[in-house]
């Protein structure tokens, strides 16, 4: 988990940052009367949705869920992703405290949170550690000995979690063989679907994309007719510039479909940090609060864009035993307490407080526009009224600290809207466009003078924008 990845955009990004401070121009978004700003939603207020967010490490008491609990349902994301803790449970051959995991699980629930259960490292009981990237159970006692855990786990937990994905990052550590992989993952299966029979598998938890990982292990599975076990690939993404992943990702898209199209793809793990750090995924970059909150905005949306689930990575810092890792929505202390919330953890709240199960992607929306930057452009439409959303960014560059905004005509075919809005989902500002700026004739619609940055913003019907109203 949480892989190292070189950055080698550095160079580019500078560029890019110069260029703004000469060629682009604040937008006046004085002439966009305010509204008022994105009012966030509970998680137990939404019914469904496409967001996770992380909730890993307390298997390992890198973090402490009762720290920082209070900030989850208000959150509003849907579901969490945590390791069950082999270790942290069976403290004795045979003997299993489910105590910890039970109050992170059914205060979870309460919260209108579902988990899904990472199963995952290892049990020095046995074999295999609990450090990152620790070899798995190999043996057939210590595979007897994990699946058995698992078991117990899916008996305990079906009523609640529906959802379990076995080991984290295992063949990509060059520890683990793809037939030792498959040993451990049929049996696992196997164990989780005796009890609970419509759970849903999750396999690999890649690290990085790799579609020819996943090739081999989806050959394996085909090979010993066990690909009935498999309802996800898992994959980890880490890359400065989060829209250049695409193209590999729809590659591991296509060797799943070839095996079996039931099989999905989601987006398992994958956050920035929102500082410099010089280890693990990321480093070597000197992110801000600001150019994190970016990053995950066009991470989630990228991932919506494409109909892929995803998680993003991590609800609060973990405190590792060599750093804290600063990829959290909470600002953490060496006491593993919470210091702060981060502008990502709001801009995240305006992320899932809009996009919700009652909007349905538009597939290939028509739209021109005069911008000469590279810009990532998905529509969604209300289920039961029709009205619309797009969301808009520049894609080109590695989100930058800038706040300038450039301008932009941008025109639709098959536009549905009456009052059209204009929203930052990085701060949350709700603004109306003038009718000037609007020029509609039936579902063709002129939108001029639009700002947009290399962050998402939005033109939506101002009824599917959730906002409080401007004093």
């Amino acid at each position: 988990m949480d892989h190292p990845i070189m950055d080698k955009r550095l160079l580019s990004s500078i560029l890019f940052l110069l260029t703004l401070s000469y060629s682009t121009v604040l937008a006046q978004t004085s002439e966009f009367s305010h509204l008022g700003n994105v009012s966030s939603r509970y998680a137990k207020d939404i019914q469904a949705s496409n967001w996770s967010v992380g909730a890993e490490t307390m298997d390992r008491d890198y973090t402490i869920y009762n720290n920082w609990k209070e900030y989850l349902g208000p959150l509003g994301i849907k579901k969490a992703r945590l390791q069950a803790g082999w270790a942290k449970t069976e403290y004795q051959k045979g003997y299993y405290n489910f105590a910890w995991l039970d109050n992170i699980i059914y205060d979870m629930v309460g919260q209108g949170v579902e988990p899904w259960l990472n199963v995952s490292y290892g049990n020095p009981l046995y074999s295999g550690g609990t450090k990152l990237g620790a070899a798995m159970p190999k043996d057939s006692a210590s595979i007897a000995s994990f699946a058995a855990w698992a078991k117990l786990l899916a008996a305990r937990y079906k009523e609640v979690v529906d959802e379990y994905e076995i080991w984290n990052e295992g063949i990509h550590s060059k520890k683990n063989t793809v037939d030792e992989y498959a040993d451990l993952y049929i049996a696992t299966a196997e164990a989780i679907r005796s009890v609970q029979p419509k759970a849903r598998l999750l396999a690999m938890a890649i690290a990085g994309i790799h579609p020819e990982l996943a090739d081999g292990f989806l050959a394996e599975m085909q090979k010993r007719s066990k690909l009935h076990l498999v309802d996800q690939i898992t994959y980890h993404p880490y890359r400065p510039n989060p829209d250049e992943v695409y193209e590999e990702v729809l590659e591991l898209r296509a060797v799943v479909n070839r095996y079996d199209p039931r099989i999905t793809i989601r987006q398992g793990e994958n956050g920035a940090p929102s500082q410099y750090r010089n280890t693990k995924a990321l480093r070597n970059y000197p992110w801000s609060e600001t150019s994190q909150s970016k990053w995950a905005l066009r991470r989630m949306l990228g991932d919506l864009g494409r109909d892929i689930e995803t998680s993003y990575f991590s609800i609060v810092d973990l405190n590792y035993p060599d750093e804290i890792n600063r990829k959290g929505t909470l600002e953490s202390d060496t006491t593993k307490k919470v210091v702060k919330a981060k502008p990502v953890y709001y801009a995240l709240q305006h992320l899932a407080a809009i996009f919700d199960n009652t909007l349905a992607r538009v597939p290939n929306y028509a739209y021109t526009t005069s911008a000469d930057s590279s810009l990532s452009c998905f529509a969604y439409q209300h289920k039961a009224t029709g009205q619309q959303v797009i969301t808009l960014w520049m894609d080109g560059n590695v989100p930058s600290d800038s706040e300038a905004y450039q301008t932009m005509d941008f025109s639709v075919s098959g536009g549905n809207f009456n009052e059209t809005v204009w929203v930052d989902l990085r701060t949350g500002e709700v603004r109306k466009i003038p009718e000037e700026n609007i020029q509609q004739k039936g579902t063709q619609y002129t939108f001029s003078n639009i700002p947009v940055y290399d962050s998402p913003v939005l033109i939506a019907d101002k009824s599917l924008i959730p906002h409080s109203s401007s004093n």
